[in-house]
């Protein structure tokens, strides 16, 4: 896993993931319906983020 820049990528549609804003990390969502990234019901610009990643894999048991 490595961060994407937003400017550069954005990750695939509804597909949960981190993002950074250049000082937090948050747990959202892209959504194409809006262009926005979704965090907490709230629909954020594109541009209040920096940084997104992929969650990792779940543990194995």
């Amino acid at each position: 896993m490595i961060w994407k820049l937003v400017k550069n990528e954005l990750p695939e549609q509804a597909k949960d993931v981190l993002l950074f804003d250049g000082g937090q990390i948050y747990f959202g969502f892209y959504s194409e319906i809006y262009n926005k990234f979704v965090v907490a019901d709230d629909k954020v610009s594109l541009e209040d983020f920096t940084h997104w990643m992929t969650l990792p894999e779940f543990p194995s048991k």
